[in-house]
């Protein structure tokens, strides 16, 4: 990481060096994240501000998305089946694909050694109000009944940007790195992530919502990138301010799952190994599979 801003390094043209690209993919590897500055470029971010604003002085926040901020599902015009009806919060607009497709956000990934990497042509808007509540810990991990989930190396991700700077004051990203390969006090006390009952907590004592000393900040600049593997444990502060604080975040799979990424060089866990990649499994928000300890690499 860069000494004094703790990020994996700017873009020349989209392209991170080798040194960068490096310690980049080592971040998203060990840690569970990476932030690659500046990637967004500045008339796309100005058209997503506008967009994004316009859309939430129509569209209130639903009171039980109050944590997430609200929950407003984006699809690419291009994948939007002819049959379907769209509602308020799920609909189609050809702005996604200047999301997804954006040249300097593909060249990184590439430079990243994010082989295979599959968008799945929407996204979600997750924005916090004015005075907004925190988010709660959580991971959105959905296949841990797979063998896919004791990979040293990441199968989903997502790729995020703020339209904001961010900080704790306007309710920046919170993690706990590692949580993706390893498993801590949270994993076996959390309710499931997003659903009707960790929706419906109230007492901000819980360990939903404590600071810890295993967590830090990600304070981020508008149009940066922050890449974070699905297992990773991370939540949000509160925001304190009298401005909306919004967020656009799009999944991915990535890597073919049970090949490795080519340029992984450390140990192949037994269960990925031998995992039959055509072998269905029911898909679970709960963690009851082990995350993988620390393999070298």
């Amino acid at each position: 990481l860069d000494p004094e801003t703790g990020t994996a390094g700017g873009l020349m043209d989209g392209i991170l060096t080798e040194a960068e690209a490096e310690r980049g993919r080592r971040q998203l590897v060990d840690d569970g994240y990476a932030v690659i500055p500046d990637v967004m470029p500045g008339d796309l971010l100005e058209d997503l501000r506008q967009w994004s604003d316009d859309l939430f002085k129509r569209l209130p926040v639903d009171p039980k998305f109050r944590y997430q901020g609200s929950d407003i599902h984006v699809t690419a015009s291009r994948s939007w089946p002819a049959d379907r009806q769209e509602d308020a919060h799920h609909f189609a607009d050809a702005i996604v694909e200047r999301i997804i497709d954006q040249p300097r956000q593909l060249a990184l990934c590439q430079s990243l050694g994010l082989e295979s990497l599959r968008a799945h042509d929407s996204v979600i808007l997750l924005s916090k109000p004015a005075f907004g509540p925190p988010l709660y810990w959580h991971q959105d991990y959905m296949n841990w009944n797979s063998p896919a989930a004791a990979t040293p190396w990441p199968t989903k991700i997502f790729l995020s940007y703020y339209l904001t700077d961010t900080n704790r004051t306007n309710g920046c990203l919170r993690v706990i790195p590692g949580t993706h390969r390893r498993r801590i006090d949270l994993h076996d006390i959390l309710p499931d992530a997003h659903g009707a009952e960790i929706q419906a907590l109230e007492d901000f004592t819980h360990p939903a919502f404590l600071d810890r000393t295993d967590s830090i900040d990600v304070p981020m600049r508008a149009g940066d990138l922050v890449i974070g593997d699905a297992r990773l444990m991370h939540s949000a502060w509160p925001n304190q301010t009298e401005q909306r604080r919004t967020l656009i975040l799009a999944w991915h799979d990535v890597f073919q799952f049970p090949l490795p990424p080519s340029w992984w060089t450390g140990d192949i866990p037994e269960a990925v190994a031998k995992a039959d990649p055509g072998a269905a499994h029911k898909p679970s928000r709960t963690p009851i599979s082990r995350p993988v300890r620390d393999p070298t690499h």
